[in-house]
């Protein structure tokens, strides 16, 4: 599937899907500098104007595209000093990517996740517990359902506060319940089944043997849409080690019934 980019880059503002440098604004904390572009403040924050503020839109220049109006990022301590260096939402497979730089100078100690389906009033944290800002500074969000449009944004924890990303959205197109081949394939001791539900309600996921005999039931139950992933490992549904060759394993799900082949190398 064709990935789906967007970006907000610092210095860059964001343009659809493009990486287009840019100039910006930034909010950040309260000072003014007067006219033609400076920090002013307002709602316990400042804004950073461009000098020559243009209309709200996109102009062209010699060498940079740039937005008008008053984007945005988070301030910690001047006009220069970002949170976010770059964030950006990415649909892979059945999951949707985010991935960001906090700035070097922040001392953030650690991320949480804010994502909603309608506005940005109504972004809500999907995180239970702060994402560490020693990690990858990404999350991948596996409830996402196809078909549907998201809003996201990153929050920054510091001392002082929460310190908050641009909100990006991105939406997932439709996709029809999906049975995946298995990993590894071929196997042993275990592998690795995912498939992809269009909509909730009972499933069952079962392997098969060359003859049709039922080997092993994996799933037998109620499951809500979206991604899930079974391991099998390689025993049937006494305990015993099935023996090296070629099964099948089939999905039912709603008027769905999907089968596909995996092996097993003892």
């Amino acid at each position: 599937m064709k990935s789906m980019v967007l970006r907000f880059l610092s210095g860059a503002v964001l343009i659809a899907a493009l990486s287009i440098p840019a100039l910006a604004q930034y909010q950040v904390l309260h000072g003014h500098f007067g006219n033609g572009g400076g920090a002013r403040s307002g709602g316990g924050y400042g804004v950073y104007d461009t000098a020559g503020q243009p209309a709200i839109g996109v102009a062209t220049g010699a060498s940079n595209w740039v937005k008008g109006g008053f984007w945005y990022c988070a301030g910690i301590s001047s006009t220069v000093d970002v949170a976010f260096a770059s964030f950006l939402v990415e649909l892979r497979d059945d999951a949707v990517l985010l991935a960001w730089e906090a700035s070097a100078s922040a001392p953030f100690e650690g991320f949480h996740v804010y994502r909603s389906e309608t506005t940005e009033e109504a972004l809500s944290r999907i995180t239970e517990v702060p994402l560490s800002a020693a990690g990858g500074m990404e999350y991948r969000d596996e409830t996402a359902l196809a078909g549907r449009t998201y809003l996201y944004r990153i929050g920054a924890l510091s001392r002082e506060g929460e310190w908050f990303s641009p909100t990006l959205s991105v939406s997932l197109p439709p996709k029809p319940t999906t049975l995946y081949q298995n990993y590894p394939n071929p196997f042993n001791p275990t592998t690795s089944i995912a498939f992809y539900l269009e909509a909730a309600g009972p499933a069952n996921l079962s392997i098969f043997d060359v003859r049709g005999a039922r080997v092993r039931t994996l799933v037998e139950r109620e499951l809500s849409a979206g991604r899930h992933v079974e391991t099998w490992d390689g025993r049937n549904d006494a305990g015993a080690r099935a023996g090296s060759g070629v099964y099948y394993y089939r999905l039912r799900a709603g008027k769905d019934l999907i089968t596909r082949k995996l092996v097993i190398v003892r």
